[in-house]
């Protein structure tokens, strides 16, 4: 009978040592982990994030109510999805967004497609940012529309050589534009964590996953990860299993920051040292309003020059603005905001670019 016991003890001695060692690797791992890796495989915000204020009026009825505004009405925050009065000069014709970019022969230059999507040119090389280009941002057809065309068609688009995603959100990484893009194989796709195997089932080959301050080598330039405060989800994912990350790009002397979608935080000095200085800030300005519900998401055209300024950037550059209503404001007073608060700053006003959709613009 003592033998029995003294072996049980030694079984479940064993069976202790055992849960200890993975307890105490366990923790090891945990402890190991950058801060915006989380145990279970997802990510969070670096310290100084805002943080979202959740209404105590939040019900099942007040989301019924927002689908029927937003899906039957097409009206989101009261506001109409199609605003009224769209200043002629805020799109380019289809036609002479093509000639403009065919005609510029500058080395560097931007064309804004609307949006966060961009074609930057370096050299023979182009890179497309956030590539939405579809007319609604949502899955299945079913979310915000455009209420002005994209610039081009992806049929006008070059030669891509790489594709730069800031995160998954859908008027970020559009599926229906991805699929329609030719070339697939010879494309380089940059991305955050954790999302390849979107591009892999649309027939990418190349695919690089990019942690905060990971570097991507091109021949001619260099593209490095950089943190935002933001999050991540799409239709049946859980929030924030995959990275959101803002981007600099470094060709021969210049310096050129995008910043996919970010809210305001101290972070941005950071980069900045690291980093910088840059020669142009792409930086959101748009869906701010209602504070309490945008600020843990998306920065005040205020903020967003605060952080061109952290980032000691010489041009700045409004975005993801005067597209698709996704707040709201007054979609057209975000670039006046931007443009008094650069100029409040210290900026010239032939350093605040303001571009109309389809507009090419050189950086020299």
């Amino acid at each position: 009978m003592r033998s029995r016991r003294q072996f049980v003890k030694i079984i479940f001695g064993f069976f202790a040592i055992l849960i200890s060692i993975k307890y105490f690797k366990t923790v090891k791992a945990v402890e190991s982990l950058p801060y915006h890796h989380l145990s279970d495989g997802t990510f969070r915000n670096l310290p100084g994030s805002p943080k979202r204020e959740i209404s105590s009026s939040h019900s099942s009825l007040n989301f019924f109510r927002f689908f029927y505004k937003g899906i039957i009405k097409r009206e989101m925050f009261d506001q109409k999805e199609i605003p009224d009065n769209i200043p002629p000069e805020h799109v380019l014709t289809h036609e002479k967004t093509l000639e403009q970019f065919h005609e510029n022969i500058d080395p560097i230059s931007i064309t804004w497609l609307g949006h966060a999507a961009f074609l930057i040119k370096l050299e023979k090389e182009f890179i497309l940012t956030d590539p939405f280009l579809s007319k609604t941002a949502g899955p299945f057809g079913v979310g915000p529309n455009r209420y002005v065309p994209a610039a081009m068609k992806v049929t006008d688009l070059p030669k891509i050589n790489t594709i730069l995603i800031s995160h998954n959100h859908y008027d970020h990484l559009d599926i229906r534009t991805l699929k329609k893009i030719k070339n697939k194989k010879n494309i380089t796709v940059i991305c955050p964590l954790k999302l390849s195997r979107t591009f892999t089932s649309l027939g990418y080959k190349k695919i690089n996953e990019l942690d905060w301050y990971d570097e991507n080598k091109n021949n001619n330039f260099t593209i490095t990860a950089v943190p935002a405060y933001h999050w991540s989800r799409r239709l049946g994912q859980k929030y924030n299993s995959t990275l959101w990350n803002g981007y600099t790009i470094s060709y021969q002397s210049k310096k050129i920051y995008f910043s996919g979608d970010t809210a305001y935080g101290p972070m941005f000095s950071e980069i900045g040292e690291r980093l910088g200085p840059f020669d142009l800030s792409i930086i959101s300005i748009g869906a701010y309003k209602p504070r309490g519900m945008m600020q843990a998401s998306h920065c005040t055209p205020e903020e967003a020059v605060e952080i061109t300024s952290m980032l000691n950037s010489k041009n700045i550059l409004g975005m993801h603005w005067g597209t698709i209503r996704l707040s709201a404001e007054d979609p057209w007073e975000s670039p006046i905001k931007f443009k008094k608060a650069a100029q409040l700053k210290g900026y010239q006003a032939n350093q605040v670019w303001q571009l109309s959709i389809g507009e090419t613009k050189s950086l020299i």
